[in-house]
């Protein structure tokens, strides 16, 4: 470059090299070059190599240069000089050629960042003083409307009361023809002709003792007096005035009363009988087919009713308000929709659709119970190939489960939650030899056998299992009681666990597998091998929705049901209950949970004899452990 310094450099090489390309780092390169293009150091090579990848890569977009750290601060390795910046000539200071013009611009874009901001908030305050005033004027224009209306019903009340008032006389000198009594409630032979001969002076009487209540709009009578026979006239000219003024006050308590009783009712879940809270009618726009309800449509089937108390505080409600009023509690002091036929009138009589159910309920309570002790099941006569072990189980079933003997055990609450304390009878051992329906008990202890297998396999923090006893059709409470069941095992298991859920719809076993933190269902029907929509869903959903509440997460809008299509499926009517465990079976010795996969489809899978003969095997084997009593 010789002495002619960068400025007269720049200016020769714009001649032949646009004046955009000529950065400081082409000007430090050029600078060091002789006439032929050469550079007398190898370190001014090196660093010339560097300039040039780094260009590259910064046109590619794989670096970003900002300010004095560009290409020839990062080929150089070191920062820029405070007092002058290379590959631009002297005099000019590294502020004026970095930072003022980006300080320059973020001042302009600061005050006009400020400009705007002070703008939107004038608007603002404008449109809100408008929306003020517009505010006030029609709250003026609806205080004077409601101060008009009360001013002439008070004025029709008032004038009403002044028709009725009745004149009272000022008292007269009492003489023996005008005091028609003593005013002391009694009246002598002498007062009654007095009366008799002086009408005006009776009705004036009467009307001493009849004082107008201001407060009550009613009438106080000081003495209760007979009026003689003889004088129609004045009997009927005080009736009439008495009648006038004591008819609308009896109509008005009367219908007062009556309004009352029709509200108050009863709120039940599920069934009639099953009372969760006391609550009121509420009859708004009672004739249109279109009434809202937190602006949801009412429906021609539910009533709107107020909770005033609640019986079960932790019932879930028929009808819930998106995820904020889920629970009898949750609804006190607030409107909510109820299905008509679970509003009770405290007084009226239960539906005999229902008596007829819990009667029935009952009685089939009490055939199993006496089924299980009569203790007559032929363990003798047993059905050819059976498996070795419940052909043992059965042959000392036999001898040993006669008079109300069981066998016995009390599981520890690792395998439900709780502790569960099971019998099993000389019916169940019979149930088992003739592949018949079978029972809870049957099923809890094939589970606790299943759960052994759990331990060995260390799957115990993937697969958790559900009492049957809790969520059956029979016997197990109501759908509430069984969805805050099913909540509660949620809740003592562990994250990412899934529950194995035997469900009796009556009489039928169903398997339903619950993965709660997901919010997804996997059902399983040997019989009919679709999705089951009625009752059992909703527990199940309602259940997982109370899981989500106690976990303080809103959760998904719909929970996802997946039906394994592809599941063997049941050639009779009694043997769902061995599909069941052999489902189990089949989902616990996966190790990896893939089931969804295996029977997500619809497949032409069978069970064998084998296949439930295995399973009697297994259940025969676990079953002798255990003592009898």
């Amino acid at each position: 470059m010789a002495r002619k310094g960068y400025a007269n450099l720049q200016e020769e090489l714009s001649a032949t090299i646009p004046i955009e390309e000529l950065d400081r780092a082409t000007m430090w390169v050029k600078a060091r070059q002789d006439k032929n293009g050469n550079f007398k150091a190898v370190e001014v090579q090196e660093t010339t190599n560097k300039i040039q990848k780094l260009k590259q890569k910064e046109s590619d977009g794989s670096i970003t240069t900002q300010g004095s750290d560009d290409v020839l601060t990062l080929a150089l390795g070191r920062p820029e000089h405070p007092g002058r910046v290379r590959g631009v000539g002297g005099y000019i200071k590294p502020a004026s050629f970095f930072d003022l013009p980006k300080r320059r611009n973020k001042s302009v874009e600061e005050t006009v960042r400020k400009s705007v901001k002070r703008i939107l908030e004038e608007e603002k305050e404008t449109i809100l003083a408008k929306e003020r005033a517009l505010w006030q004027q029609e709250r003026e224009r609806v205080v004077a409307e409601e101060r008009a209306y009360w001013t002439a019903k008070f004025a029709e009340l008032a004038a009403k009361i002044d028709e009725k008032k009745l004149p009272l006389e000022s008292p007269k000198p009492v003489t023996t023809l005008q005091d028609p009594g003593s005013g002391q409630g009694s009246c002598s032979r002498h007062a009654e002709k007095v009366m008799q001969n002086n009408p005006d002076g009776e009705l004036n009487a009467v009307k001493k003792r009849l004082v107008l209540n201001d407060d009550a709009a009613g009438l106080l009578v000081e003495e209760n007096h007979e009026v003689p026979e003889g004088n129609p006239k004045v009997t009927a000219i005080i009736e009439e005035e008495v009648r006038d003024i004591m008819a609308p006050k009896t109509s008005a308590n009367t219908d007062l009363e009556t309004i009352a009783a029709v509200h108050k009712c009863e709120l039940a879940v599920d069934r009639v009988d099953n009372i969760v809270a006391i609550g009121t009618i509420i009859q708004v726009n009672v004739a249109s087919s279109d009434q809202l309800i937190h602006s949801v449509p009412l429906g021609k089937e539910n009533m709107r009713v107020s909770v005033v108390r609640a019986i079960v505080d932790d019932a879930l409600l028929p009808i819930p308000v998106k995820d904020e009023i889920v629970t009898v509690s949750d609804a006190i002091g607030t409107c909510v929709a109820w299905p008509r036929n679970l509003v009770v009138i405290p007084g009226e009589k239960a539906p005999l659709k229902a008596i007829e159910q819990k009667k029935k309920n009952r009685a089939n309570t009490k055939k199993r119970m006496r089924d299980v002790f009569d203790d007559n099941e032929d363990l003798e006569n047993l059905p050819p190939n059976l498996p070795t072990t419940l052909k043992d189980l059965c042959t000392w079933g036999n001898n040993f489960l006669r008079g109300g003997v069981t066998i016995h055990t009390t599981f520890a609450a690792d395998l439900f939650g709780r502790s569960k304390k099971v019998c099993l009878f000389r019916s169940d051992l019979y149930t088992m030899a003739n592949n018949l329906e079978v029972s809870n008990r049957v099923l809890v202890f094939y589970m606790s056998y299943l759960h052994e297998v759990l331990k060995k396999c260390r799957m115990v923090d993937m697969v958790a299992f559900v009492n049957p006893d809790q969520t059956g059709t029979l016997g197990c409470g109501n759908p509430t009681e069984r969805a805050w069941s099913l909540s509660d095992r949620y809740r003592q298991g562990r994250l990412g666990q899934i529950f194995v859920v035997p469900y009796n719809s009556g009489a039928h076993w169903m398997l339903t597998i619950v993965n709660p933190n997901e919010e997804v269902v996997h059902f399983m029907d040997p019989l009919k091998r679709r999705l089951d929509t009625g009752e059992w869903k909703s527990i199940v959903n309602n259940s997982i929705k109370i899981y989500n509440a106690h976990k303080n997460r809103k959760g998904r809008k719909v929970i996802q049901w997946k039906n394994l299509a592809g599941i063997p499926e049941q050639k009779n009517d009694k043997t769902c209950g061995y599909f069941i465990m052999r489902y189990m079976k089949e989902i616990v010795e996966g190790k990896n949970l893939d089931f969804s996969m295996k029977w997500g489809t619809r497949s032409n899978l069978v069970y064998t004899v084998n296949d439930i003969d295995e399973i009697q095997a297994e259940w025969a084997e676990h079953v002798l452990k255990f003592p009898e009593n």
